[in-house]
């Protein structure tokens, strides 16, 4: 029996806030990575009423 999958630890670019319950543009190297945040996202307008990048958003 294999072991259980663990996450890895998300730290957001932005704000520094660990492994948020959602997030974008996840980069992880051996257990341990950074991300943005859909607060942090939120706020610059990246995204749309429906929570999704705008047109010309690249992350």
């Amino acid at each position: 029996m294999s072991a259980p999958l663990t996450l890895p630890r998300l730290s957001c670019r932005k704000c520094g806030r660990t492994n948020p319950m959602v997030y974008l543009a996840p980069v992880v190297i051996e257990a341990e990575g950074t991300c943005i945040c859909q607060d942090c996202a939120e706020a610059r307008q990246w995204l749309d009423r429906d929570g999704n990048l705008r047109p010309g958003i690249e992350l």
